[in-house]
């Protein structure tokens, strides 16, 4: 008798074939139909990875080394203040981005690295990210949400590999959310209404190919969370009157109650 190899196991169960998009489709449509609103709630410590620049210093306070990290594109990266509660400690994790990384362009594929995205630790872009939250005026590198960024969420039950608008795919593990943004919610809105009234396919409607790479990719920024996570970092909130009608037309009609029996007539 034959058996797998336990590294052969862990690898084919740790990450599930990418959905096809068929399954990418069915998903999106749940994700409107069954999501519901949540808004972030708490401060982050942010900092724009646009150009990182680090000195260390020698024990008499002389600079002895100077390190840069040029970022191929503009993003943030973001902290949890539950995790990282002070601007000591989050610098701490800036400088050693800085000290592995110096003197090195960041592309995109770099940014899979663990020490750009880990627990309390993710990366957002800058118009992403400036649209979510707003600096905190006595703060250093403190961000409080904007109480406009909304999202629609919608937990799995089983972890899912989505296609993503970098290359490659994400896992939302079990238990995760699907997330996208209240402002995006309408255009999906549309192309999945696109594709049910037959005026073009799934592969046209929520796919496009990356300019740089050639590879298909995600036309609609629809990202996983972390177990936990929304319940950690969002609350509750009511979405606009324009995102509840967008998403009305796929939520399903309540079943029809049976007509009532009519009785003899009386005579």
């Amino acid at each position: 008798m034959t058996s797998l190899h336990p590294d052969t196991f862990n690898q084919k169960a740790a990450k599930p074939a990418q959905l096809d998009a068929a399954a990418y489709q069915a998903i999106l449509e749940k994700l409107l139909s069954d999501g519901t609103g949540w808004g972030k709630n708490k401060q982050v410590g942010a900092y724009f990875l646009e150009k990182l620049e680090f000195e260390t210093m020698t024990s008499s306070g002389k600079v002895e080394t100077r390190n840069s990290v040029d970022f191929e594109k503009k993003m943030y990266v973001v902290m949890d203040t539950d995790q990282y509660p002070s601007e000591y400690l989050r610098n701490l994790v800036i400088q050693d981005i800085t000290k592995k990384w110096g003197g090195k362009l960041i592309k995109e594929r770099d940014l899979s690295e663990p020490e750009f995205s880990g627990p309390g630790l993710w990366l957002l872009k800058k118009g992403n990210f400036e649209g979510d939250y707003q600096p905190v005026a006595d703060k250093k590198n403190t961000y409080e949400p904007n109480p406009a960024a909304y999202r629609v969420t919608l937990t799995v039950d089983k972890a899912v590999n989505i296609p993503v608008q970098w290359t490659g795919g994400f896992v939302v593990e079990a238990g995760g959310d699907l997330a996208i943004r209240q402002k995006d919610v309408p255009a999906l809105a549309a192309a999945l209404q696109s594709i049910r009234n037959g005026e073009t396919t799934a592969e046209a409607a929520l796919f496009t190919t990356d300019a740089k790479s050639g590879e298909k990719v995600a036309k609609f920024d629809i990202y996983g969370m972390e177990p936990k996570f929304r319940e950690a970092n969002y609350a509750p909130v009511p979405l606009y009157a324009e995102t509840e009608a967008a998403m009305g037309a796929f939520k399903k009609a309540p079943a029809a109650k049976p007509a009532a029996k009519s009785g003899p007539a009386n005579a």
